[in-house]
């Protein structure tokens, strides 16, 4: 059986060949179906990461949700306690580089948010199975955050990302629904 590092490792190089074009196709299938999801409609308070690499296009879900007038939250990870917190951002200009390359709210431009008003989380991850099990980057910040909160979760995910078996450990935490460019998966 394959190891989360080896998941890791097959991952990341089946991403880095999806072609440019076949990526933003699949981003735009992808964001459509949350975009016309109930889950999606009935949430004023969304949690997303901001995409990087061949992730799943958050960008255009983050100007949907503005232009919709939903409140955008992005999370700033604290590497040395492991923790995350979320902060209201209304610009991409609200942004920094953060560690890992990872695109984060500047504290002092943003509001901090209570993660309990929190209504829809997008999980980041790079693989998930159709049980709803998530194989993420490896630091465990999800997996603490969301037995906190009540919101719901949906981890978006390209089809090379589903797979038929996700190891998990008794902290891991499931995912609610999946959407892949095939529309919901769970």
């Amino acid at each position: 059986m394959l190891t989360k590092k080896d998941i890791r490792n097959e991952m990341s190089r089946k991403l880095d060949s999806i072609s440019a074009e076949k990526w933003k196709n699949w981003s735009k299938e992808i964001a459509d179906h949350l975009v016309s999801s109930s889950l999606w409609k009935e949430s004023g308070v969304i949690a997303l990461t901001v995409s990087r690499g061949k992730e799943v296009d958050t960008y255009c879900l983050i100007e949907t949700a503005w232009k919709q007038g939903k409140k955008v939250v992005v999370p700033r990870a604290d590497f040395k306690q492991k923790r995350m917190s979320f902060f209201e951002i209304t610009s991409f200009n609200q942004l920094e580089e953060g560690p890992y390359n990872l695109k984060e709210p500047n504290v002092e431009s943003c509001p901090s948010i209570d993660p309990q008003k929190i209504e829809l989380v997008i999980v980041p991850g790079l693989a998930f199975d159709k049980n709803g099990s998530r194989l993420g980057f490896g630091g465990g910040f999800y997996d603490r955050f969301l037995p906190k909160i009540k919101a719901q979760t949906i981890a978006l995910a390209l089809p090379c990302q589903v797979i038929p078996f996700v190891p998990t450990e008794p902290h891991d935490c499931l995912i609610d629904h999946i959407i892949s460019p095939a529309g919901f998966l769970s």
